[in-house]
């Protein structure tokens, strides 16, 4: 008996039905996940949030001595 077919026959057991169930039940888990918003879409608007502020930030900086990139800042921040 080779150490092939040693291989072969152990993953025909029990252990490789599990993993492969394991394996199945994790990615439809994760496409639900994704499919109702998770974390991904959260983080997304967290961000946007975060760099609109910062837009709006440099506007007021530039107002001084550019206001027209002031302005071009604000437009692009309420976009």
């Amino acid at each position: 008996m080779s150490t092939a077919t040693i291989t072969q026959a152990q993953d025909k057991g029990l252990r490789h039905q599990f993993a492969e169930t394991a394996r199945t039940i994790r990615a439809f888990a994760i496409e639900l996940y994704v499919a109702h918003g998770g974390w991904f879409s959260h983080d997304a608007k967290r961000a946007e949030q975060t760099s609109r502020r910062q837009l709006l930030s440099l506007a007021a900086a530039a107002e001084s001595h550019s206001p027209a990139l002031s302005a071009e800042l604000r437009n692009f921040a309420s976009k």
